[in-house]
């Protein structure tokens, strides 16, 4: 049975892995935020610079290891909060459908994939090599629990600005339009990295595809397993990625 929006506990229980993430970027935040406060720069970087994902690094000194801790940095504490809230309230729903594991796995597929796939857009229009603007941030793989969220209980009530209901599906779209326009239209004084927000939605639509959703042959699974995989699979709707440019900026890294 399909929960409405004034039926879905207003505050989730909040996961084991859930809260390790979270714990993670309030560290992390604060730790860059007093270093940089104490002026602590080895080699003349800031954290962001070291952790934060930067297409001149990748590209000039192979610090592929960015794709994976830019997830964990943000810029203020409103970034932040907002991130580990929606992290908190649909994560941990997706925890608990997914498995510790299953979640884990997919929670780094979305933000691993999401910054990949903001880094190949920025190569198409940019020349990356002298691009020193850090993009930080969970948002991507955020995004990508938004899609799956969408795609597992889409026919569930959403209060947007606690005043309009709305299907979880049709939130999930509307947001991966506003993103495509804005990321299209977007100026670099945006300071948002909207096309890793489409590249976390779009690789976490593909991926729940491909895991739950794709007809098995074989044997396995049985007809409750199958009828689940049916009724998800007619409410399934694929966000596609459409590329665009990011130009870069100079006023700080690109949240995400």
């Amino acid at each position: 049975m399909n929960n409405r929006f004034d039926q879905v506990s207003p505050a989730p229980p909040l996961t084991t892995n859930s809260k390790i993430i979270i714990s993670t970027c309030v560290a992390s935040y604060f730790l860059d935020f007093f270093l940089t406060n104490l002026g602590f720069r080895p080699g003349g970087l800031y954290l962001t610079d070291i952790l934060g994902l930067v297409p001149a690094r990748i590209i000039n000194d192979l610090w592929l290891w960015q794709f994976v801790t830019y997830i964990f940095m943000h810029g203020t504490p409103l970034h932040l909060l907002l991130n580990m809230l929606i992290l908190w309230f649909f994560g941990s729903e997706m925890e608990l459908k997914l498995g510790k594991k299953g979640f884990l796995v997919y929670f780094f597929i979305c933000g691993i994939g999401a910054g990949v796939f903001n880094f190949l857009v920025n190569t198409i229009f940019l020349d990356v090599s002298r691009s020193y603007t850090p993009i930080i941030g969970a948002s991507g793989a955020i995004y990508g629990i938004l899609a799956a969220y969408g795609i597992f209980f889409g026919e569930r009530y959403m209060l947007v600005f606690f005043l309009f209901p709305m299907k979880a599906r049709y939130f999930v779209l509307l947001m991966a339009a506003i993103e495509l326009i804005t990321g299209v239209q977007s100026r670099a004084q945006d300071n948002v990295a909207h096309f890793a927000h489409l590249g976390g939605m779009g690789i976490g639509a593909l991926y729940i595809y491909l895991k739950y959703l794709r007809p098995r042959g074989g044997k396995g699974g049985g007809k409750n397993k199958e009828a689940e995989r049916e009724r998800l699979r007619r409410q399934f709707t694929l966000i596609v990625n459409e590329s665009g440019g990011n130009k870069p900026d100079s006023d700080g890294p690109r949240w995400n």
